[in-house]
């Protein structure tokens, strides 16, 4: 769940290789998580990849353009291992649960794809917040799985998905603003136990959400 990456593997390293444009898209990731989207110029990811002009010019119109693509990379590498994780053979709320903890770690191991995809996206123009939009949306259906969970899933608001990922992902926005991404993995169970608990009745959220961290829930994500 939440731009879940395969196990071992961090979001940038999902797009790091070394032909040119996976340099440039890796190098803009760097520099847009260090100096913000408006501060970024070509001159510096091109500084930072280590290429020059005309190699930029062959791959990306504009540093906006070469934004958007490293975002889309990493938001659909991220939606295509969401997607292989809710399809297995693990019931609703593991699934939920074993996102979490792979997401959080993701987020922790590196820090700049963090930044970015959980604070700059916001201001690198209308096609950014887009693509996090339609990501955004793809988890809030997953989520909408749970409401065949418990017996009151139908009398459930229409927006309780929406909101539960909302939620979360505010929490995991103000941790990397604050450049606290190293201690995401903590608020694993917080955070599944949030996530399960409009679905599950109490006891089996709160028996999920410590089964896959091992500590208790307390109040350290509020």
């Amino acid at each position: 769940m939440f731009f879940e990456i395969g196990a071992g593997q961090t979001p940038a390293q999902g797009v790091s290789c070394r032909d040119p444009r996976g340099r440039l898209l890796e190098a803009t990731i760097e520099t847009v998580s260090l100096r913000g989207y408006d501060r970024s110029t070509v001159s510096r990811i091109l500084s930072v990849a280590g290429l020059d002009d005309a190699v930029f010019d062959e791959h990306f119109h504009d540093k906006r353009d070469c934004f958007w693509q490293a975002l889309d990379e990493l938001l659909g590498r991220g939606e295509c291992a969401a997607l292989e994780l809710f399809a297995l053979k693990l019931p609703w709320a593991e699934r939920v649960a074993l996102g979490i903890e792979r997401l959080l770690q993701a987020l922790a191991d590196d820090p700049a794809t963090a930044r970015v995809l959980l604070v700059e996206v916001f201001g690198a123009g209308p096609e950014a917040c887009e693509r996090r939009r339609v990501a955004v949306s793809l988890l809030t259906s997953l989520m909408e799985h749970g409401r065949a969970e418990g017996a009151g899933g139908a009398q459930l608001p229409p927006q309780t998905s929406e909101a539960v990922v909302g939620g979360v992902l505010s929490i995991l926005h103000r941790r990397a603003l604050q450049g606290e991404t190293d201690g995401l993995p903590a608020l694993r169970a917080d955070l599944t136990y949030f996530a399960l608990l409009p679905y599950l009745d109490h006891e089996r959220a709160l028996a999920v959400a410590n089964r896959q961290s091992g500590v208790s829930v307390s109040t350290s994500a509020a």
